[in-house]
């Protein structure tokens, strides 16, 4: 039986079982809720799908999302907000030449805010030309879009709104979002799923549920829809969420997908970084199901948790840690591999070794982990800032405005002073 009839036959029977257990749980439910006699419930009951957006002034920071005041009628909604905040295929990025993090960034009270109520997994600043929104992600699969630019009822010095959803059940892995639509959000857990939050219809929605816990997600640069995941077994998936189905699945690791990231320039080039201690770069045109050839493997000491291309896709920064000590990250040059430097970080941060990763900032010299800028070895400090961060995220068109967390629920944004 050829492979692919193989896999059609193997998904009609999960979608059939599926379909059998959905039934037998309607029918548990009918009959449990004949033999029971109704009564009232004395406290209110979380729902089991995601409810509309619940508004989240700054008295209610903290609160879990279905305890949120439900009132949206005094500022716009997240939607109005994504959808007027100006797309971001062919915006411009502002000059980052003359940009000093030291000198040129602040962290403000007002831009300090409980996003979700526990603990942060995932974070991203949505790509909007014209407006800052971050979506953070927990470990119970609670999202939270904080507004920044958004109009709150309550003068407690914070800016901005959050809006409260529960798509998952479980800690979600990453968010992304495409430059060439904002408005749609996908995400992915541990148990699997990949959601889509469609700003258009401002409702959530599950795309597609994997097999295996899902770590990473990237959008293809050329297609908004066509999305890359990796599990934790080493598979690389592609989904066409057009189509709602999986096109092919590559075994590029032994272990799990810590990231995945395109270059920006070249659309068909990736690069992967996996707990096997390998990072990879693939050429997604010629990638074989069973044994593929890297066009390039990095093979590390200790498992890698990151390898992301610089702005101008020339560089390639790989981030690897153990449990002695925090973490190295190796420079690469991408049209040179082997011409490369490395920067070691010690442990004293406290930081979890997988969560130990780094991010180019707005060009081909800036790297920031827990605050640190790689260039000139400026730490960004402030008094607001109570715990070391180990999630960041850049705006990628509002230069020195950069999202970051730790392991609470708060999100820190350091804009430009």
């Amino acid at each position: 039986m050829a492979e692919n009839d193989y896999e059609r036959l193997r998904q009609a029977n999960i979608r059939r079982n599926q379909e059998k257990l959905a039934l037998l749980r309607r029918k548990a439910d009918e009959l449990s809720a004949l033999a029971k006699p109704k009564r009232k419930r004395p406290y209110q009951v979380r729902p089991k799908a995601p409810t509309g957006p619940v508004r989240s002034s700054g008295r209610a920071r903290g609160i879990a999302p279905d305890n949120l005041p439900p009132d949206l009628s005094l500022s716009p909604s997240l939607a109005s907000s994504i959808l007027g905040g100006g797309a971001g295929a062919g915006a411009k990025v502002r000059s980052a030449d003359d940009f000093d993090a030291g000198r040129d960034m602040v962290l403000m009270r007002a831009h300090v805010r409980n996003v979700v109520p526990c603990s942060i997994e995932s974070m991203r600043v949505l790509p909007l030309a014209d407006r800052t929104v971050v979506a953070a992600g927990d470990k119970r699969g609670n999202i939270g879009y904080w507004d920044v630019d958004g109009v709150s009822e309550d003068a407690d010095g914070v800016d901005g709104v959050v809006f409260s959803y529960w798509p998952h059940k479980c800690p979600v892995s990453a968010i992304v979002a495409h430059q060439a639509a904002p408005h749609k959000v996908y995400s992915s857990s541990h148990q699997g799923e990949i959601c889509l939050m469609d700003f258009e219809k401002e409702k959530y929605s599950m795309v597609h549920l994997w097999e295996r816990p899902v770590y990473s997600l990237c959008q293809a640069q050329n297609s908004a829809r066509c999305l890359y995941f990796g599990d934790e077994k080493g598979g690389l998936t592609l989904f066409d969420e057009r189509e709602g189905k999986v096109l092919t699945t590559w075994d590029v690791h032994e272990e799990k997908i810590n990231s995945i990231d395109f270059h920006p320039e070249k659309p068909h080039m990736l690069a992967t970084s996996s707990t096997d201690q390998t990072a990879c770069i693939w050429d997604v045109r010629n990638i074989k199901s069973k044994e593929p050839d890297s066009l390039k493997v990095f093979k590390l000491h200790k498992s890698a948790q990151s390898a992301y291309f610089s702005p101008s896709g020339r560089m390639l920064a790989v981030t690897s840690s153990s449990y002695s000590i925090c973490g190295t990250v190796r420079v690469f040059c991408v049209d040179d591999f082997e011409n490369s430097h490395s920067v070691e970080y010690n442990n004293q941060t406290g930081i979890w070794p997988s969560a130990f990763k780094v991010i180019w900032g707005w060009n081909d010299t800036d790297l920031y982990d827990s605050g640190l800028s790689a260039q000139n070895s400026s730490v960004l400090k402030s008094e607001h800032m109570t715990s070391i961060p180990n999630r960041l995220s850049a705006h990628p068109y509002k230069v020195g405005y950069l999202a970051c967390s730790s392991c609470t629920s708060k999100v820190y944004l350091w804009t430009r002073a």
